[in-house]
């Protein structure tokens, strides 16, 4: 006999043999236990006063799967139910629709069973969740298989292939909130009682019952101990759990929802907010109905069932929750009249930019409680909010957050700092977009930073070579080559951005004025009444100052005539500057100047000066053609290209010497002493790299220069401070030497 087969007979020998002895023992192992009783079912049945719950089961087509499955039952009473139904027109569970019925039950079950301490402590992670972590009751929002009868919306503003279209829009899964004392604490709540009617007017909230039992809420209804043992909550069944409550859980809208069956009260923000409606998600029903779902672009998704989760849908559990600060329509009105509405003729023409921070903030990603309020409130972008609890009218519990009617319009900073009068003036619409593009409205918009923002208007603008597409949603450039506009790309448009950002306070432009690092890096010339960089220089046409607007949070806001334009490279100088011609080829013939590299995205012509090009900051003495003259006669360097190795490292040693590394340096006083240029040598171990230097000296419109051949080498200011992008460059009237 082969071993397998001997296995397998020993194997069923030894099954027989427990089988014989333990038949009896696992049978009354695995018999229910007397302490459970019947199923849920049965013991509802048993209890006599739950006869519309168990209807509205069974017309919800849901008897078979709770009788056959695990689950956690919310369970209110008959006589709760003849309250509800009395308040929506009905008579009895039967004169619901079948699609009501699903809707209305499914909001009281849970797939699973959960007792109250699975309920509080499920999903527990490691320490952050559980009896003894940070967040007892981190995952507090059910989901139920509930969700909203299907319903016809037209779509309005957003998007624009689909505006007039009259669309059938399904919903996600209803998640109810379980309010729990532990929740309260975890929340940070002084008054857990003030906060949850604060949310749920008309319903009730209790601390705790009897021995050691704390309060728990399922949505709008309390949790009421078991009638038969008043000592729990909890009903254990052979089938789940059963929670007894006081009331039936009502159809549950979420934000968005909510919104639309109150336009009386904030159809305003409702009609701002379609502006960013997307419609996506199609399925198709029984019917054969093509099905949307509704989104929104930008601003919190109000719309989305899972609330600020939405991102982990199917990984994690619903866990926070909106919380919406929304005007009333008379309010929001009124807000718009004296802001926006000066300016603008309608909401049509209002920049979308500036409808999102209005709305976005009226919104949070958290709950807020009313306690809570006491001691401030940050909105969605981090700006500290003067909202106090009296701000508060009324309160409502959605789905997916709650909705607080606010007696006054939330501001945020960007309104209230510098770059607030971009978002009323029409006439500055596309430096806003360019700003909010680039992630530099919160630069500008932080009360303890102080900044000054150089503001050009969409006209100038435009006739620089930047607009706003609006159709499309980009910024655009129009090429210097060809004049066509196109879509500008990242790194040019938050150069751009940048230039017009300095982060300190300027407020004074007359007399020489000075220069100063702007946030892209760059540096500007500010005096005489205008500002420039370097493409300003070279074009001739400066940013000339028309208005300085001084706001008193943060900084100042200056209207310019032009642009801070610094597009001006410093191979492109070297090239456009005859007196400094020869300098130029020399750089051309080493091959250290590309005269013609083109922009791939605008296809101008931007000669590369190609060994400082990775390099952030430099200063370049570039000698003048009367200087190189000088020097060819001197034998510094030859008259013509030399053709050996060692001759053409010579002149790119010649050229690198004449160019500081890693500093930015004007004649205006600021910065003296030694620095290191570009040319480099190894040093006596003939490993280590080393740089030659230079000394400065410097004084006001007198810099001097020391190399190290110990030559005094004078500027002339009138040949200084041209400004190129990342750096400056001298005209000086002596090469410099590196050899003594």
């Amino acid at each position: 006999m082969n071993k397998p087969i001997k296995l397998f007979l020993a194997a069923l020998t030894a099954v027989t043999l427990l089988g014989i002895t333990g038949c009896q023992d696992n049978q009354e192992r695995y018999d229910t236990p007397p302490w459970l009783g019947g199923s849920s079912i049965e013991t509802l049945e048993e209890r006599g006063n739950y006869k519309s719950f168990l209807r509205l089961m069974e017309k919800a087509n849901y008897k078979e799967p709770i009788s056959k499955q695990l689950f956690t039952l919310f369970v209110p009473d008959d006589a709760a139910f003849d309250t509800y139904l009395k308040s929506i027109g009905k008579n009895s569970v039967e004169d619901l629709t079948k699609e009501e019925a699903v809707q209305l039950f499914t909001l009281h079950v849970l797939r699973n069973p959960r007792s109250r301490f699975q309920l509080i402590y499920e999903w527990a992670w490691s320490e952050l969740q559980g009896p003894k972590g940070e967040y007892a009751s981190l995952f507090h929002r059910k989901e139920t298989p509930s969700t909203s009868t299907p319903y016809s919306e037209k779509v309005l503003y957003s998007p624009v292939s689909m505006v007039g279209q009259e669309l059938l829009m399904y919903t996600g899964t209803k998640n109810v909130p379980l309010i729990t004392e532990e929740w309260f604490g975890d929340f940070g709540s002084t008054d857990p009682s003030g906060d949850y009617l604060a949310m749920y007017p008309g319903s009730t909230w209790k601390k705790g019952y009897t021995g050691d039992m704390k309060g728990m809420n399922w949505h709008n209804a309390q949790v009421i101990p078991n009638p038969l043992i008043p000592t729990e909550l909890e009903v254990r069944t052979s089938s789940g759990f059963i929670y007894f409550i006081d009331r039936v859980v009502p159809p549950m809208p979420s934000i968005e929802e909510y919104m639309r069956a109150n336009l009386n009260k904030y159809g305003l923000y409702y009609d701002i907010l379609q502006r960013f409606a997307q419609y996506g998600n199609t399925k198709v029903d029984e019917q054969n109905r093509v099905m949307y779902r509704k989104s929104y672009d930008l601003i919190s998704d109000l719309a989305h069932e899972r609330g600020p989760s939405a991102g982990n849908e199917g990984v994690i559990p619903p866990q926070n929750m909106w919380s919406a600060f929304l005007p009333p329509n008379d309010v929001l009105q009124n807000y718009l009249n004296n802001t926006v509405l000066k300016y603008y003729s309608s909401i049509d023409s209002v920049p979308r930019v500036t409808l999102y921070y209005i709305l976005q903030t009226q919104l949070s990603s958290t709950a807020v409680l009313m306690s809570k309020l006491k001691n401030g409130y940050f909105n969605s972008f981090g700006d500290a909010t003067d909202l106090k609890p009296s701000d508060i009218a009324s309160g409502y519990m959605c789905s997916n957050g709650v909705v607080y009617e606010s007696k006054k319009v939330l501001e945020p900073n960007v309104f209230t700092c510098v770059p607030g009068l971009l978002f009323i003036d029409k006439n500055y619409s596309t430096l806003l977009y360019v700003l909010n593009k680039t992630n530099m409205l919160n630069t500008l918009s932080n009360p303890d930073s102080h900044v000054t923002l150089f503001a050009a208007t969409n006209k100038a603008l435009e006739e620089y070579g930047i607009r706003y597409n609006a159709t499309d949603d980009v910024i655009e450039f129009r090429g210097p080559i060809d004049g066509k506009w196109s879509a500008m790309n990242t790194t040019e448009l938050t150069y751009f951005a940048q230039d017009q950002i300095y982060k300190g306070r300027l407020s004074d432009y007359s007399g020489d004025g000075g220069f100063v690092e702007v946030t892209s890096g760059n540096y500007i010339y500010y005096g005489n009444n205008y500002v420039a960089s370097g493409e300003n220089q070279f074009t001739g046409k400066n940013g000339e100052v028309e208005e300085i607007v001084e706001n008193d949070r943060n900084g100042f806001l200056v209207k310019v005539n032009r642009p801070v334009e610094s597009r001006y490279v410093f191979g492109k100088y070297l090239l456009s500057d005859p007196d400094v011609s020869e300098f130029a080829q020399l750089c051309v013939d080493a091959k250290l100047l590309d005269k013609n590299y083109k922009d791939p995205i605008t296809k101008e012509n931007i000669p590369n000066l190609k060994f400082i090009a990775a390099d952030k900051y430099w200063t370049g003495f570039i000698p003048t053609n009367e200087a190189m003259q000088k020097a060819r006669e001197q034998g510094i360097i030859p008259s013509k290209f030399p053709t050996t190795a060692a001759g053409k490292d010579s002149i790119n040693q010649f050229v690198y010497y004449h160019f500081v590394k890693g500093s930015v340096i004007m004649d205006d006083g600021m910065k003296s002493g030694d620095f290191s240029t570009y040319r480099s040598y190894k040093d006596t171990d003939g490993k280590t790299t080393l740089y030659s230097t230079i000394t400065i000296s410097n004084i006001p419109k007198n810099l001097t220069i020391y190399d190290t051949n110990t030559q005094v080498v004078p500027l002339d200011h009138s040949k200084a401070n041209y400004l190129v992008r990342k750096g400056v460059c001298h005209k000086i009237d002596t090469v410099l030497k590196y050899y003594k």
